[in-house]
């Protein structure tokens, strides 16, 4: 086994270790990738072997393996099928020169490999892709630390006498907080990659909840629905900076990796009831009323309510703000836009809504 570090020993007490594995029957193919990760912030261990490095993970705590596929002893989806076996939480990675890639992606399917790379590799591929499995794995291991917690505690619960119902309560209301402010964290990470602020989520649930009460909801739902409207772009986190950032227009293979981000955003939302609406609306949003939007075509009242209200809400923030690809738009111009496509790109009861709000003058007491 060999360690490479890549931080000082003073930075490395202060900083969290991320740790890689890599693991490959070439030495050759080792070196150049820890030169080629040089300057990253990573503690490298690595292996020539699978049988090695099963005995590093079993030592070590490692959060991403990088393994060669062509090894003598055990191919690499073997190999890491056994590390998925031994933990989970660990975000495996597939070095291949197949040259029959439906194949190896067929493989690496069965496998549940979280993604892969050709020989040979790109140095900007390569980190990039790390950098999302690195990203995975906190994200991975937070959501595992919060279910256990929740887990716990409402083993704790169980467990308490009637004379304690005060207590219970207490308890509760702690523990619904932790994990919704988990949830939001994550949501406030996601924004904060194209928002240093993160205010864009702050002011999209203040719009939410003034249009829920303008259509005659409940201050119970418009403040529940504001709530999980901070939401909507959680899945952000899994775009690549370089496209999210981008100060130009997208490219068509750029738009269609910018899209995912709302089935990613369902899923990072898990399969909770208490989310149902934070997953309406994060997979949603971007629909459009004549059903040309995306992820899935919806037309009209099929596109759930909250997501039609959230649609508003991003778009009039997003043209009133300036973003890397487009200046601020002044709020008059970006509410004519808003109606110009009501009934097209956005309900129209939802537009008539937002514009009596924008008209009573309460649109600048939200932003504030």
């Amino acid at each position: 086994m060999a360690i490479h570090s890549q931080q000082a020993p003073a930075v490395q007490a202060q900083v969290a270790k991320k740790t890689l594995l890599i693991v490959d029957d070439e030495p050759q193919v080792i070196k150049s990738i820890v030169r080629t990760l040089r300057k990253q912030d990573l503690e490298i261990l690595t292996a020539c072997s699978a049988e090695e490095a099963i005995k590093i993970i079993q030592h070590n705590a490692v959060g991403v393996v990088l393994s060669d596929q062509n090894m003598p002893s055990m191919d690499g989806v073997s190999f890491l099928a056994k590390v998925r076996e031994y933990d989970r939480d660990i975000v495996r990675l597939l070095l291949t020169g197949f040259a029959n890639i439906e194949n190896a992606i067929e493989a690496i399917n069965r496998s549940q490999i979280f993604e892969f790379l050709t020989k040979p590799w790109e140095p900007e591929a390569l980190q990039s892709a790390l950098s999302r499995a690195f990203d995975h794995h906190k994200l991975t291991r937070e959501n595992r630390r919060l279910h256990l917690m929740t887990h716990e505690q409402n083993a704790q619960l169980l467990q308490l006498n009637d004379t304690l119902e005060r207590r219970v309560k207490d308890r509760t209301v702690q523990l619904a907080d932790a994990v919704r402010q988990g949830v939001l964290m994550l949501s406030l990470a996601a924004e904060a990659r194209d928002d240093n602020t993160g205010e864009h989520v702050k002011r999209i649930q203040h719009f939410t909840q003034a249009i829920c009460l303008k259509i005659g909801m409940t201050k119970t739902d418009a403040d529940r629905i504001g709530f999980f409207s901070m939401m909507h772009d959680v899945g952000k986190i899994h775009i690549p900076d370089k496209i999210l950032n981008k100060n130009g227009p997208l490219t068509d293979k750029e738009w269609q990796v910018m899209q995912e981000h709302t089935i990613v955003g369902e899923k990072i939302l898990g399969s909770s009831p208490y989310y149902s609406v934070a997953r309406q609306i994060a997979r949603s949003h971007h629909e459009w009323m004549d059903g040309s939007g995306y992820p899935d075509g919806l037309r009209g009242v099929k596109i759930p309510l909250v997501a039609r209200i959230v649609a508003v809400a991003d778009v009039f923030d997003a043209l009133t703000h300036t973003r890397p690809y487009k200046k601020a738009w002044p709020r008059h111009k970006a509410i004519e836009e808003i109606n110009r496509l009501a009934g097209r790109q956005f309900d129209t009861d939802i537009v008539d809504a937002f514009v009596e709000i924008f008209s009573e003058g309460l649109n600048e007491a939200m932003e504030t």
